[in-house]
């Protein structure tokens, strides 16, 4: 494996990228400061004047996650693209995206470029999907409404729970079940779980 120089002060930023790489590839579970120092040509004690663990690590990776899902979603200025836009990403990216929905509450308070990342992501979702005026709470929790909703279909599309479709055809259904789009009218796509039909009556 080639190993990417860097340049002394760039290091935060190099074994970030770093991790981030492994962790398209791999999982975050296979992700370690040492395997990352592997990567990048230096030693996993050297992180440490970056990272104060692990933990610190992979927010860092999540952060930048939440920065290009932002990038990527600020010219999807309607509902309907918004949502498109955010499962496209999911989909892309599906460790990264899982690494992310793992950060805990605690991590968004105390980790400042984490939360600053969240912040924006949340801001650029308002303009989108929060266009009913209404109080911040109302507002915040039209976002989550969709949030919750692509979220939890993403986690079962990933999971194999759902019927098996494509992913483009499962974006479909989701932004038809956010009442964003017409259902798919193809029969092999339209049922969201394998279902038994009813046994023929013998009498």
């Amino acid at each position: 494996m080639v190993r990417k120089p860097y340049h002394h002060g760039d290091l935060y930023e190099t074994a970030t990228m770093a991790a981030r790489t492994l962790i398209e590839a791999n999982g975050a579970e296979a992700t370690s400061l040492r395997a990352v120092a592997n990567q990048i040509g230096t030693t996993h004690r050297a992180l440490y004047n970056h990272f104060a663990d692990r933990e610190a690590l992979l927010a860092a990776v999540a952060a930048s996650g939440y920065r290009d899902l932002t990038t990527a979603l600020r010219p999807a200025i309607k509902a309907r693209q918004h949502m498109q836009t955010y499962a496209r990403f999911a989909l892309d990216h599906p460790h990264l995206y899982r690494l992310m929905m793992q950060q805990s509450y605690e991590a968004f308070e105390t980790v400042s470029n984490l939360r600053q990342a969240a912040d924006a992501l949340i801001d650029v979702s308002l303009n989108a999907l929060a266009t009913l005026p209404g109080s911040d709470d109302q507002r915040r929790r039209a976002v989550m409404r969709h949030w919750m909703l692509v979220h939890g279909g993403l986690d079962l599309h990933l999971s194999g729970v759902l019927r098996a479709r494509s992913d483009a055809a499962f974006i479909t259904e989701i932004l038809a079940i956010a009442g964003l789009s017409e259902p798919d009218t193809n029969p092999q796509e339209q049922a969201l779980w394998a279902h038994k039909k009813d046994p023929p009556d013998d009498k």
